[in-house]
């Protein structure tokens, strides 16, 4: 099914820039007027992708090979 590969694609991109986009979350503009709860679960969030605590596409949706 071509359909399904190319979503897949698109999902496991959309996947990819979000991981990078946690990188650079400091830096978009209105993190100042975030609270300190806010700030902490980004915080937590970004210590979790980094540990690699986070579901990838393929273990949520299945492998494409299957």
């Amino acid at each position: 099914m071509p359909g399904v590969e190319v979503l897949e694609k698109k999902l496991e991109r959309i996947e990819k820039l979000l991981i990078e986009i946690n990188s650079k979350i400091d830096n978009f503009i209105g993190y100042g007027y975030l609270s300190k709860k806010e700030r902490e679960e980004l915080r937590k969030m970004r210590e979790e992708i980094r540990k690699g605590e986070f579901i990838k596409f393929e273990d949520l949706f299945g492998s494409k090979n299957v």
